[in-house]
């Protein structure tokens, strides 16, 4: 009734913030339908004069001896609200059973905004509205009983202020850890293997790898700075899922961190500055405090590993934005993934694309390729919005019903007060036991690691010339540097354009031929290569489906591969396209660079507990099962003609992985990943039947090979709806136009150009491989199997395990 009442004042109000008493009383009477002597009776005393001022107006409304509405329940003005906000908090107002009204309201909380809530018992707020000692003042001066906060942070609340002024303050203190600490996982592996640009230019047809190098995880120092709850699920996943070597620093030390399992994860803690000057990763998880201010600035820059990565998902505040970008210019700094940035307030949650961006920083931040921005998105999934909208509404409910705030799932308090006097010591008593709230750690399992790269011996003495296809700047450098390592003395011929008919000319005075995965090694090619005294073709790839191996062996020439060249970067890879799709970080990544910071369509899901389908378990497919399991904490099937102990095992002989029907896991998987070969058996694995029997939204992700997808069958999934996302590092027909700029020329492959335009398909152009572990041990296996062929006649096991040469199938 008060949302009726107000604006009947403000229409009748002239410029001068009153209005004639009988014309207010008329209305209100006609508004309230009472009788003129009940209303007489309800005006009593209330104002003395012929004009009404609008503050007595509203502290007559809301005081204790003025109008109650009946006793319905309180009034809330959202304020930052985004269709989302309107969309959640209404459904779980629903859900919940209360009655509160909601006065959505767009622009943020500032002093001018705060009339806003005028008629409104309690304000919601968001983490950038400022809400300092005037702006507390205003707001207990209209009435406000409750300041409830949507977001864990209270650093913006001036909360000596509020409770001065009897306004109680409530936040949410998790809302989902896990999304949080998620997210900053995808933006550190989404940053080192530079997966925004990478889909960037694919959609502008550029399908080159050229910049797009980057590190396998595994086994790379990363140091997490905050080891409360974020920062601990965080660590987890980097340890436990992805084999990282992790540090840690924390004024106050998490027994969950530094303890042996199974208790905790047995991560050291150490200095700041040991931590700065040996890490390959950083990511930051600490409050903002006056002793966290700029955790990282000039100097801490100063001390940090060349081409370190840096990931903040927690305040802008705590680096320096300056000494920053100052870092990123001189490269000690290789790349970052910023969620939160210094001064976001006036621009994150907008749409800024039409106007001008003031803070100099974050436009140069905007600018800079190796910089992933996103708009505070990291609580952004399904499972977070609903728990803040949950714990909101209950904490606004305990304040009106007097009972005050309940503690969020029973155990973590959402009421917040000013800090003691000299405060700031010790974490009070059972703090760190918030630990609990984090799934138990899964037990530790074998270890699935290569050895070192042996050394490669050379008894031959003559020149073996070797015609190097499809040859980028990468791969000279690659080969020709482990060519002089090794010390074998091969003569590389390099040559841009790919192996097939027309090109196997240039391969005439060469011994071996050097090919790519989309070479083409067909019965012609084989025999032409024959005819010119070709003895061996040596695959710098996995894959041989592109080579007739009947009629090479038949014709006498060796074939060999690379068969493990870093299962790491190809597991990877998986799992950061589907980390990567499923949090929108293309899109998000492309808005901002417009200086658009809106949220609108960057809902993603929480990875923790979602079902995580793996086709195919052979080395990679271990591995990214693994990630998902022990890292990320998600419910993993399995499928594969072939099963292995590796995975159904109980721990620590396995990872206790079940394996299933295909069906089962078509029709229940969240996230199903390919990673089986491509046989007649496996070509179009996933087709228009198998789409249908999936569950709708899953995201589907594929780094083994293109023709394992009937694309046709896959576009019309994303069309309606059935499959929620897509990350593809392999398509069918791929070979004229992967690892080629077709920027310039028009894509004639209609299903690549359709794929190209759906911003939930997150296309890289075979890059799963291209990092620089597996480029070094390419170099060396391919270098090992030409001279092994030179000097033997047969190419060696990689690493004295894995065989490298190629035959046919037996009949």
């Amino acid at each position: 009734m008060a949302a009726e009442i107000i604006p009947v004042f403000k229409s009748m109000d002239r410029g001068t913030g009153e209005v004639p008493r009988e014309d207010l009383k008329r209305i209100l009477g006609t508004l309230l339908k009472c009788p003129d002597k009940e209303l007489d009776g309800m005006l009593s005393g209330s104002w003395g004069t012929d004009m009404v001022k609008y503050e007595d107006f509203i502290m007559w409304l809301f005081g204790e001896s003025g109008f109650k509405s009946g006793g319905s329940s309180w009034k809330i003005a959202l304020f930052s609200c985004a269709p989302y906000d309107k969309d959640w908090f209404g459904k779980i107002k629903k859900e919940l059973g209360f009655d509160f009204q909601l006065c959505c309201i767009e622009e943020s909380l500032t002093l001018s905004t705060a009339k806003l809530a005028a008629g409104c018992n309690a304000v919601c707020l968001f983490v950038n509205d400022p809400c300092d000692e005037a702006v507390i003042r205003e707001l207990a001066g209209l009435g406000i009983k409750m300041i409830a906060l949507r977001c864990a942070g209270f650093d913006r609340v001036h909360l000596e202020t509020a409770e001065a002024c009897g306004i109680t303050v409530a936040r949410v203190p998790a809302y989902s850890p896990h999304a949080v600490a998620e997210f900053a996982i995808t933006l550190m592996i989404t940053a080192n293997r530079k997966i925004p640009q990478a889909a960037l230019k694919t959609r502008r047809g550029d399908f080159t790898l050229n910049g797009l190098m980057g590190s396998d995880m595994n086994g790379k120092r990363v140091g997490v700075i905050g080891t409360g709850l974020i920062g601990s699920i965080a660590a987890r996943i980097l340890k436990r899922g992805f084999e990282c070597e992790v540090v840690a620093y924390d004024v106050f030390q998490n027994p969950k961190i530094k303890d042996p399992p199974p208790a905790g994860l047995d991560i050291p803690y150490v200095s700041l500055d040991e931590l700065f000057a040996t890490c390959d990763f950083i990511t930051l998880h600490a409050p903002l405090l006056p002793s966290t201010m700029h955790t990282i600035n000039k100097e801490a820059v100063n001390k940090m590993k060349k081409g370190v990565i840096i990931v903040n998902t927690s305040r802008g505040g705590l680096i320096d934005t300056e000494a920053l970008v100052d870092g990123l210019k001189c490269g000690i700094i290789g790349g970052v993934g910023l969620d939160v940035v210094e001064n976001e307030g006036p621009f994150f949650f907008k749409d800024c694309s039409s106007t001008c961006i003031t803070d100099k920083n974050i436009v140069r931040l905007m600018r800079m390729p190796n910089v992933i921005l996103t708009g505070h998105q990291a609580f952004f999934t399904q499972e977070a919005m609903k728990t803040i909208a949950q714990t909101t509404l209950n904490n606004v409910d305990g304040v009106q019903k007097g009972t005050g705030p309940p503690k969020q799932m029973g155990k973590l308090e959402t009421l917040c007060k000013p800090a003691a006097p000299g405060g700031g010591g010790p974490r009070p008593p059972g703090a760190t036991s918030n630990m609990a709230i984090m799934r138990e750690l899964p037990a530790v399992v074998n270890e699935i690691k290569l050895k070192d790269l042996p050394p490669v011996t050379n008894s031959a003495s003559g020149a073996y010339k070797v015609a190097v296809f499809s040859t980028a700047p990468y791969d000279q450098e690659s080969l020709q540097g482990m060519n002089t390592e090794l010390g074998t003395g091969l003569s590389f011929s390099f040559f841009g354009a790919g192996l097939g008919p027309d090109t196997v000319p240039l391969a005439a005075g060469h011994d071996a031929v050097c090919i790519f995965v989309n070479d083409d090694c067909s019965a012609s090619v084989v025999r032409g290569l024959k005819d010119i005294g070709v003895k061996m073709i040596a695959l710098r790839c996995a894959g041989f489906n592109n080579v007739d191996l009947d009629l090479a062996q038949e014709l006498g020439i060796k074939v060999a591969r690379v068969p493990a060249y870093s299962p790491h970067a190809v597991a990877e890879h998986a799992v950061t396209l589907a980390m990567g799709t499923n949090r929108k970080i293309v899109s998000a990544f492309e808005a901002t660079r417009k200086g658009n910071f809106n949220l609108d369509g960057m809902l993603g899901f929480d990875m923790v507990g979602k079902r995580v389908g793996i086709i195919g378990t052979g080395l990679i497919g271990s591995l990214a099962a693994r990630i998902y399991k022990n890292g990320f904490d998600c419910d993993v099937v399995a499928y594969d003609a072939f099963k292995s102990d590796k995975i159904s095992a109980a721990p620590p002989e396995g990872l206790g992985i079940p394996y299933v029907e295909l069906d089962e896991l078509l029709n229940t998987a969240d996230v199903i990943s390919l990673h089986v070969p491509l046989l007649k058996a496996t070509a179009n694995l996933i087709n228009e039947e198998s789409i249908r029997k999936m569950k709708k939204g899953v995201l589907l992700i594929n780094t083994s090979r293109g023709g394992l997808v009937d694309t046709k069958a896959l576009i019309r999934g994303l069309e309606e709806g059935i499959i929620g996302g897509a990350g593809l590092d392999v398509l069918e027909g791929e070979s004229e136009y992967f690892f080629n700029d077709w920027s310039n020329k028009p894509l004639l492959h209609d299903d690549l150009a359709n794929l190209l335009s759906f911003q939930n398909a997150v296309v890289t152009a075979h890059q799963a491989f291209f990092t620089r572990e597996a480029m070094e041990t390419i170099a060396h296996t391919t270098i090992a199997n030409i001279n092994g062929v030179r000097n033997t006649g047969e190419p060696p096991k990689q690493r004295g395990k894995y065989d490298t040469v190629c035959l046919p199938a037996q009949k």
